[in-house]
């Protein structure tokens, strides 16, 4: 009997230091994902479905930490030598993902590119141009001295090419990327998955896992069963119904954190068919018809806050001084009667995804109390931008991340009016007054006064409502809870080479 009990632990033994070395040698990671990306060119979009796959193929000069703090990236360190130069000293021993090496004429091609790219024309604007110093030194350029440059180096758009490369690539480009980043690609099945493969000369070091596989699946519920079954690893963005079941889950991990991130529901202004949205009036009626508690408490489950403003009260150049209006139906249908909106108006809301499509029925059943019909329309995202770029959107609702933490992008690029459409001002909301301070902050280089000319700007757009912030939410990843190393970042574009399995 004792030989048998010791042969039955042996085995036991055994079959666990088996499982443990079978885990460690793991090869393939799966995501899922609710939305894929729009194109695999970095300077081609500026979504964070896009973002998700880019930041893992390509490196940017700078990089940030999850604590906000400017890291060597492509550039091992760099010098503002007057108020519109800054001198970048690029690493030697990186190359592409082809093998070719890495060069400051890779550099200065790249930031070319990206100035004459309109997708992201918002963040690389403030850029003139780029020389080569030598093999591995760039000075760049700035048409005005810009605060935030360093940070609008490190946003996940401003990625290296390869000169040669993308010069040979033609119009494949957006389906065969070359970067330096830790993961290249293997495949991209359009609507279904995306693989990478580790890029073993990585000059950051190779990745743990050797395989990625991005999984599109659009319903959350699925993701989160997938991730309970095990049939992915990882699930971006778990719906708030699911938090809880995850979050118990003995087999599994809720990493949850503040973003500077906003949902918000915007108007068409001047580009619409419908010309009710011009009318301050009419946009003012819509904001005191909103239930955003509601939208909290029924879509969120309680993990969100009512927006004041565009900016997240981490991000440099928020203001405290205003409050999210309070919900006045009376008020609502008065100013609708001022405007002369006849009860049953007909207005069309687009969306492009379930939760917020959720959302879009809650204001659907508060604009039926002040009497405006309401339909809600939902396309997929990348038709959904391309549309709302161009202008065809009556009323729709989106999410904007400051990545950058500066006022400047969280606020220029939604209401700038040399924003309008893909750059990100889908309300084509102008405003004189409003785009001369966003113009003078940028080139204002005293802190205190670049504080008060954003103040000034969130006043503006709180009286004007281009757009209602409706609140700020908690973003999350669930993992197995065999999945080690995940460092979740600010933005929600999560790098994964550090990444990987142990019980």
């Amino acid at each position: 009997m004792l030989k048998r009990s010791v042969l039955f632990m042996s085995l036991l033994v055994m079959i666990s230091c088996a499982q443990s070395e079978d885990l460690t040698k793991k090869d393939l990671l799966k995501i899922g994902i609710p939305t894929e990306a729009v194109t695999l060119y970095p300077y081609g979009s500026n979504d964070t479905a896009t973002a998700r796959m880019t930041v893992n193929i390509f490196d940017r000069l700078i990089e940030v930490d999850s604590n906000g703090d400017f890291q060597p990236g492509l550039a091992e360190s760099w010098e503002m030598e007057t108020p519109t130069t800054v001198k970048l000293n690029l690493r030697s021993n990186v190359t592409f993902h082809n093998g070719a090496p890495f060069t400051a004429e890779d550099v200065v091609f790249s930031i070319t590119k990206m100035i004459a790219a309109p997708e992201i024309e918002h963040i690389s604007s403030p850029i003139k141009s780029a020389e080569i110093l030598d093999a591995y030194t760039v000075l760049v350029h700035l048409n005005k001295p810009f605060a935030p440059i360093l940070a609008h180096f490190a946003h996940v758009t401003m990625a290296i090419m390869s000169k040669e490369y993308t010069e040979n690539a033609g119009d494949d480009i957006d389906q065969k990327p070359v970067g330096t980043g830790p993961y290249k690609l293997k495949t991209w099945n359009r609507g279904q998955n995306l693989l990478l493969e580790a890029n073993t000369e990585y000059w950051g070091g190779a990745p743990k896992i050797a395989n990625l596989e991005f999984r599109v699946i659009p319903e959350a519920a699925a993701r989160t069963i997938a991730l309970e079954t095990g049939d992915i690893d990882i699930a971006y963005d778990i719906d708030a119904v699911d938090r809880d079941r995850v979050n118990d889950s003995s087999d599994l991990r809720l990493i949850e954190k503040p973003v500077a991130r906003i949902e918000y529901l915007g108007f068409n202004i001047e580009k619409g068919k419908n010309p009710i949205w011009r009318d301050k009036r009419v946009r003012e009626a819509v904001a005191l018809a909103i239930d955003v508690d509601g939208i909290i408490n029924s879509v969120l489950f309680g993990t969100g806050t009512p927006a004041d403003s565009l900016l997240y009260k981490t991000v440099i150049g928020h203001y405290e001084g205003l409050t999210p209006r309070t919900r006045d139906l009376k008020r609502a249908k008065e100013l609708l009667v001022e405007a002369g909106v006849t009860p049953g108006t007909k207005v069309r809301m687009w969306t492009s995804e379930g939760q917020r499509q959720k959302i879009l029925e809650i204001v659907q059943a508060n604009l039926r109390e002040i009497g405006i019909d309401a339909s809600i329309e939902v396309y997929e995202w990348a038709r959904f931008l391309d549309s709302t770029g161009k202008g065809d959107h009556d009323m729709f609702v989106l999410g904007w991340t400051t990545v950058t933490g500066d006022a400047d992008y969280g606020i220029y690029n939604l209401v700038h009016t040399d924003a309008f459409g893909p750059a990100g001002n889908r309300t084509f909301y102008s405003n004189i007054e409003v785009d001369n301070l966003l113009d003078s902050a940028r080139v204002e280089l005293d802190p205190v006064k670049r504080v008060n000319m954003y103040k000034q700007i969130q006043e503006i757009l709180y009286e004007d409502l281009p757009f209602i912030p409706l609140f700020y939410k908690l973003a999350n990843v669930g993992t197995s809870k065999t999945v080690k190393g995940f460092e979740f970042d600010p933005s929600e574009s999560h790098r994964l080479n550090t990444v990987y399995f142990s019980n």
